[in-house]
This record gives C-alpha cells, sequence and structure tokens, in this order.
C-alpha cells in the first residue's frame, strides 16, 4: 500500500494547488487523472467558487495551506482495490479591504476508493462531506416536535449567557469532539449547543425529546437529546422563543456569541447554524461551525457547496440575561 500513499499525497498536493490555480492542469502530475474526472472537475470547481466568494466581499486570497491525516487505508475484497478515509485541514490566508490579512480554517473529510492499474493508482471513487450534510445524512425529524412549553405558573431563572466562554469553547472544539458529547454525522446544530451551553444557558426539558433543550452527558453512548438540541430548525424555534433571542435586520447588527442560521433551499426550513466568533475588519462576521468543520469562515457561506441563490439567513441576537422557566 506505500505507494497508494504516495498516489493519496500526490492527490492531496494537487487539491492544495488548485485553490489557488484554479487550473486541471493541477492534476497534471497525478497518473491516471482526467479532466473530466468528476473529482477533478469538482475541486476546480470549488476552487473557483471560493474565489468568487472572497471577490464578492473584497478580499484576496493570498496563500493555502494544508494538513493531511490518513485515518484509514484498507485493502478491498479485490487485492488491486484500497478503500482510504482522510481528513484535509485547509487554511486560506486572504487579505480584505482594509489590506487586513486574515486566517480561515477548514477541516474536510474524504472517503475515496483507489484501484491498482499496472504500476499506477488510480483514484475511481471520492466524496467528501460539505457544510451542513456528512456522507451518511440522517433526516432530520421535526414531524413531532414542539416548542417548550413555558406554563406561567412557573418561576423565571435568570442566566447570564457569557458570551466569552461560548466563543472559547467554539475557538478551542471547531475542529474536534468534545469527549463529554457524542459526534453527530450532521454535528453542526449539536456543536452551536454546546457552545451555548459553555455560556452558561443551563439544559433543561429532560428526558422528553419534544421538548425543553438537552443532551444526556452522563453517558454520551445513549444517544439521548432533545430535537431542539441537534436540529437547526428546532434550535432556532428554542432560541427566539424561549431564550429571547431577536432576528435582526443585518449581520452586521450581531455580536461576538451570537447566531446565524442557514436556509439553503429558501423553503423557511433552516438546516445549517453557526456562532459568531469574529468580525472582519469590514464589520462582517467570521463564524465557526462543525460537520466541515469551519474556524473564522465569512458567514455568507458563498464558497459552500449547500449555498444556493434561495439561501436565506436568520440573524439572531442573543440577550445578555436569558430567562428560561424552572421545571417546578
Amino acid at each position: 500500500m506505500d505507494s497508494c500513499i504516495e498516489a493519496l499525497r500526490q492527490y492531496f498536493d494537487a487539491r492544495s494547488r488548485v485553490w489557488l490555480t484554479r487550473d486541471v492542469g493541477s492534476f497534471a502530475a497525478l497518473k491516471g487523472a482526467a479532466a473530466n474526472e468528476p473529482w477533478v472537475k469538482r475541486s476546480v470547481h470549488l476552487a473557483e467558487r471560493k474565489h468568487r466568494a472572497y471577490q464578492a466581499q473584497g478580499k484576496q486570497l493570498l496563500r493555502v495551506h494544508t494538513q493531511i491525516e490518513v485515518r484509514e487505508l484498507v485493502q478491498g475484497k479485490e487485492p488491486n482495490l484500497v478503500h482510504a478515509r482522510a481528513i484535509e485541514r485547509l487554511c486560506w490566508t486572504y487579505e480584505d479591504k482594509q489590506n487586513v490579512v486574515e486566517v480561515e480554517c477548514r477541516t474536510i473529510e474524504h472517503r475515496q476508493l483507489w484501484q491498482k492499474l499496472g504500476h499506477t493508482w488510480r483514484l475511481v471513487q471520492a466524496e467528501e462531506t460539505t457544510d451542513g450534510r456528512s456522507f451518511d445524512s440522517v433526516k432530520e425529524t421535526r414531524g413531532n416536535y414542539v416548542l417548550p412549553r413555558l406554563p406561567q405558573d412557573r418561576n423565571r431563572r435568570q442566566d447570564v449567557y457569557d458570551r466569552v466562554r461560548a466563543i472559547r469553547y467554539a475557538d478551542v472544539w471547531w475542529d474536534s469532539t468534545n469527549p463529554q458529547y457524542l459526534r453527530l454525522e450532521d454535528d453542526c446544530t449539536n456543536f452551536i449547543s454546546q457552545c451555548l451551553h459553555a455560556g452558561g444557558i443551563p439544559m433543561w426539558g429532560q428526558p422528553d425529546v419534544n421538548k425543553g433543550w438537552w443532551m444526556d452527558t452522563n453517558d454520551p453512548r445513549t444517544g439521548r437529546w432533545s430535537y431542539s438540541w441537534t436540529t437547526s430548525n428546532a434550535l432556532f424555534g428554542v432560541v427566539t422563543s424561549a431564550f429571547g433571542g431577536q432576528v435582526v435586520a443585518k449581520a452586521s447588527d450581531l455580536k461576538m456569541g451570537d447566531l446565524i442560521f442557514y436556509d439553503w433551499s429558501g423553503s423557511g426550513t433552516y438546516h445549517h447554524t453557526t456562532i459568531v466568533t469574529e468580525f472582519d475588519a469590514a464589520g462582517e462576521p467570521l463564524v465557526n461551525a462543525h460537520t466541515d468543520d469551519s474556524f473564522h469562515r465569512p458567514y455568507l457561506y458563498y464558497d459552500s457547496r449547500a449555498y444556493t441563490p434561495n439561501t436565506r439567513y436568520a440573524f439572531v441576537h442573543l440577550p445578555d440575561q436569558i430567562a428560561i422557566l424552572d421545571k417546578g
């Protein structure tokens, strides 16, 4: 398999070059790669989208740095087949309108099938994660979800939302998983819920999956949580009702620690969630997120494969004092 590892290295070296060149010629050194290969066209397309996204925001891509971790290399049923799984960590360095140099990072998981033909390893199948969607995505369950009931005869509790702690959590765990929690296939909302909880917002409603906002952290392997903890559309309902979050008109009205919800199709249902962890020199939010783990990413997501012309955003500002009803 040594030669297969070398083919993997050449593949990711070529991907790294493509981000700057946007040219299929970057794959010329990779034996057996044709310009019409789906994964070649996809790599070039993603690079073009990245450049267009930066250009739309007045940013210029300066350089790209990648780190690759091969997690799995397994021989297939036939001796000339190898299944590979790798984590690609990308950092783009760019300059904005104010000539300020910033860094955006992301991790992408790859699953590939390589075939040896003669003395050459050829990539015959390639998948990679995209924002808000994993490989084996499980459809979100919304049908039975109801917003948390807030009976008027309960006592209200005031909890301070510590934005600094929430942001610190988002920066520490943006590219990994806190072992206290379960990592999900579609992990974006689970990660944002963790950030909010790290900021001091308490869980409540356990064990009813249809109510409240919680995850069982005593034993994450049990896989018990409320829909609102892991489902973007349900979290939006909780944040804007139980937490007192306000939808604001502009992204620039947000503060660090606030949330952005993404409706990729314009259908009125939110599919992805991010947390604001920084602002660029123009005052536009930079966000952290999971699934395609992202650090200080421009919030617009123009370069995402999930993005469509119908994409809609909800900018949610959280109050510094969050009032939640006690169970009793």
